[in-house]
Formats: structure tokens, C-alpha cells, sequence
């Protein structure tokens, strides 16, 4: 278990312009990546869908090449967002988002089937494909609203479902609260502070750390509740 609260009372966050701008260009790149992950998604989907209802070894082959395409863009947006913000989340959070985007694909699956099954008009097909992206596209940002506990990115600090801008925020707190537990915060001006539990398993001291460092404005302190009471 780490010791995360060594190295952290005081820590002053003083962004510079270079890290800004290399900030910027990490969000261009995410967003890049997103794109080929999406677009991906979408021809994996169309080629799927022709290989359950229309089988030719092309549609297989394009399917194939799609999945790894939208696989590898969403590794690389994933290692690219690291950049640009800083979260923890709920334990197995990650094995219960790909749990869903597996079900939503199964039910995809079978209902491109069960029209296919029927020789379903082609308007039908296409709906069909709009409503499993945008079906997908919904539960992720719905996934991370509900598993996503805390947050920090160049907008402000989000605890739990709650975003406290920088402009707002007077200082970061961070505790040990019990055996593998540590307790994240952010103290707002003229407002209660807000706190959120997380796992040390799920937490990584220098990366929030660098996060700070990088988002935070100059003067926003990362310390311990605990030592400033005592």
C-alpha cells in the first residue's frame, strides 16, 4: 500500500505555459483518436451486421480490420486522456464498462439477426446501426458519470457527480481514512468542502501529483486535513 500522504503537505501547483500548450496538443490528438475509434466502431458495425445477414469473407475481413482499428484508437485515446485529465475511479469500474459495451454488442448482434431472419427493408438496418452507436455512445458517458469518483482537468475538480471550477477551489485535500482507503477533496471558497473516499488500489500518488502540477492554478495546494488540524 502506498504512502500517499508522504511528499504532499504543501505542494504549490504552478503550471507553465509550455506544459499548457502541450496540454492542448494532447487534447488534439485525444480527440484524433477518438475519431478513428469511432469511425471504427461505426464500419465494424455496418461490416458485423452484412456478415450475419449477408456473409462474404471481404465483409469479414473489413470487420476485422475495423475492430482492431476502433480497438487501437481507444488505447491510444485512453493513453493520450491521461494527459489531459487525472480520475479515479470505482473499483472494477473497468471490467463492468466492458461488460456493458459486450452486451450492447451481443443485442446489437441479434437483432441485425433476427432482420436479417426476416429480409427487414434496408431503412430498418440503418436505423438499427444509428440507434447501436448512439446506444453505446450514452451508456459510456452514463458509465462514467456513475464510476468515475474523482477528477481533475483544466475545467476544475469534480467530486463524485459534483464540479467545482478552478476559479472556485481554494485547496486540495488528500487523508488516509483507514486500512487501503484514502479520502480526496476539494475545499471550495464560501462553500462546504466536498470528500470522496477512493481505494488506494485505485489511486496513483504521483500521477495525481503531476495532475496537479499540471492543471491546477497557481497557489491551489495538494495537503493533508489532518496535519493542518494538528
Amino acid at each position: 500500500m502506498r504512502n500517499i500522504d508522504s511528499g504532499y503537505d504543501g505542494f504549490i501547483a504552478a503550471p507553465d505555459q509550455a506544459a499548457l500548450e502541450r496540454r492542448e496538443r494532447d487534447v488534439r490528438k485525444g480527440k484524433l483518436a477518438l475519431a478513428l475509434t469511432v469511425v471504427g466502431g461505426f464500419v465494424a458495425l455496418i461490416a458485423g451486421y452484412n456478415v450475419l445477414v449477408d456473409f462474404s469473407p471481404v465483409s469479414l475481413v473489413v470487420t476485422m480490420i475495423a475492430l482492431a482499428v476502433a480497438v487501437g484508437g481507444g488505447v491510444l485515446t485512453k493513453q493520450l486522456m491521461r494527459n489531459v485529465r487525472f480520475r479515479v475511479h470505482k473499483p472494477n469500474a473497468g471490467l463492468v464498462g466492458a461488460a456493458k459495451l459486450t452486451g450492447l454488442l451481443v443485442a446489437f448482434f441479434a437483432v441485425a439477426a433476427l432482420l436479417g431472419t426476416i429480409e427487414a427493408p434496408g431503412a430498418l438496418r440503418i436505423v438499427l446501426i444509428a440507434c447501436g452507436c448512439g446506444a453505446i455512445a450514452y451508456v459510456k458517458s452514463l458509465h462514467d458519470q456513475q464510476w468515475v469518483l474523482f477528477e481533475l482537468d483544466a475545467v476544475g475538480v469534480r467530486v463524485e457527480r459534483t464540479v467545482v471550477p478552478w476559479r472556485d477551489a481554494t485547496r486540495l485535500t488528500i487523508d488516509p481514512v483507514g486500512p487501503g482507503m484514502t479520502r480526496l477533496g476539494v475545499i471550495p471558497a464560501g462553500a462546504a468542502p466536498l470528500f470522496v473516499a477512493v481505494q488506494d488500489s485505485e489511486l496513483d500518488s504521483r500521477l495525481l501529483g503531476d495532475a496537479v502540477g499540471r492543471f491546477a492554478p497557481r497557489g491551489i495546494q495538494l495537503s493533508s486535513v489532518q496535519n493542518r488540524a494538528s
